[in-house]
């Protein structure tokens, strides 16, 4: 796939308001696991900043929370 720059700015948007909302994941690897969930909503057609941010932090904290689990398993 390729992007556009109007794309890019829909994505940045989507990354600033996600920031914006959680300021308590800063340090864990939540925001390279928020850019991964924005690109992969945005391309399979979620293109509203706002809804974006949303589901990309929720995907993001859950998938953050799957894997302290599996390190405290371990």
């Amino acid at each position: 796939m390729i992007l556009t720059p109007s794309d890019f700015h829909i994505i940045d948007l989507a990354m600033r308001a996600a920031e914006r909302g959680d300021l308590k994941h800063r340090d864990d690897g939540h925001r390279e696991a928020v850019g991964k969930a924005v690109i992969r909503l945005y391309t399979s057609g979620v293109t509203d900043p706002a809804r974006l941010a949303e589901a990309a932090s929720a995907m993001a904290a859950t998938r953050l929370l799957d894997r302290r689990r599996w390190r405290a398993d371990a």
